[in-house]
């Protein structure tokens, strides 16, 4: 696998669970990667290049990177390579060495940008971008089905893109069935980036303007970015609580606390922190861009329009004000994600387009 690791973010999220899947199976499975460290992998088999680090997702890797990892690829006889785009330089060169590779898999993270800032402008370029890159690729596994038109459209055959869901460690993120009720206060939470294409800034908006009318509610956020600075002022009476940047498998006990998930994202995709939040019987308030749509039926959680705080604020009344509606919710969304979302199921479906990328090489 080529990937970043360790980022905070869904990307290395998956990378973990799709290596920590495969080699569950028993495959041997190697590590080409930019990152300091891949947990569960010996150093024997985790073998890194050099790398400027424009920011915590994204990376400009050494000219050398794809030779090595071509090199190293004879070496240990790697039957396929499998690399998670949109974490670094070198996916955009790797095809290029093809003749000198084992047939390329590539997972497709990005998703297409809503409405008309100059942020999302930049992150469509972005997308384009990536999308031309996988032309040369043998297989292409799609983690949002919503993307697949737009490959189709661009000129990507039926038969080399796959999609195959983002999953859950169901064992991890699970609802707490000792959680205390407390009736007086009502808790939010949110996970991923403090940035623009999350939307952080019209939920600090919508949660000031709510809280205003409903003292008995509280908002956690996890993560980093650069809309941080931006948390202090919104509420100064303790209601607003940052916890920052931390580790996947201390989530679960957060969201475990909380009653219901927010994440007004403006940029479309199947989120994890969405999922995970599921797996803990949330019910989510989100966006009703891409997969989202089809994710969330209306007994699961409350589909907003993109950028309408006015929105955000009437969901959050809705479900502090219905306690029954709540837990239903909740346990709908945990009860989806146990019989669509496992990744035992996921790890499954990637192992058959590893199987067809081989075979079409032969």
């Amino acid at each position: 696998m080529v990937s970043k690791f360790g980022a905070p973010d869904g990307l290395c999220v998956i990378a973990n669970a799709v290596l920590r899947g495969l080699t569950e199976q028993n495959h041997d499975v190697h590590a080409f990667t930019q990152s300091k460290r891949v947990e569960g992998l010996p150093e024997d088999k985790t073998h890194r290049f050099r790398a400027v680090q424009l920011n915590p997702h994204f990376s400009i890797d050494t000219v050398a990177a794809p030779s090595a990892i071509s090199r190293q690829c004879r070496e240990y006889h790697i039957d396929v390579l499998h690399i998670q785009m949109n974490s670094g330089s070198t996916e955009f060169i790797l095809p290029y060495f093809k003749r000198s590779l084992p047939p390329l898999v590539v997972t497709y993270h990005l998703a297409y940008a809503a409405g008309g800032s100059l942020y999302t402008a930049l992150f469509g370029i972005a997308w384009k971008a990536s999308l031309f890159a996988c032309r040369k690729y043998d297989e292409v596994i799609l983690v949002d089905p919503s993307q697949k038109p737009y490959f189709l459209k661009s000129g990507f055959s039926e038969d080399n893109v796959s999609v195959i869901k983002n999953g859950v460690d169901i064992n991890l993120f699970k609802p707490d069935t000792r959680k205390k009720q407390d009736d007086e206060t009502v808790n939010f939470v949110y996970v991923g980036r403090l940035s623009y294409d999350k939307g952080v800034h019209l939920l600090l908006d919508a949660f000031r303007i709510y809280h205003r009318e409903n003292p008995k509610t509280k908002l956690t956020l996890i993560g980093d970015g650069m809309l941080k600075r931006q948390i202090d002022g919104h509420v100064d009476d303790g209601s607003l609580c940052w916890l920052g940047t931390m580790n996947h498998d201390e989530i679960p006990a957060v969201l475990q606390k909380m009653d219901a998930f927010v994440i007004p994202q403006n940029i479309g995709g199947l989120g994890m922190s969405v999922l995970e939040a599921m797996g803990c019987g949330l019910p989510v308030i989100t966006t009703a861009i891409g997969e989202t749509v089809r994710l969330l039926d209306k007994d699961e959680g409350i589909l907003v329009e993109p950028e309408n705080v006015g929105a955000i604020v009437d969901a959050m009344k809705t479900l502090v004000e219905d306690k029954d509606l709540r837990q239903r919710m909740g346990r709908r969304c945990r009860k989806k994600i146990e019989e669509k979302y496992s990744w035992s199921s996921q790890i499954g479906q990637i192992e058959q387009v590893y199987r067809r990328a081989i075979e079409r090489k032969r």
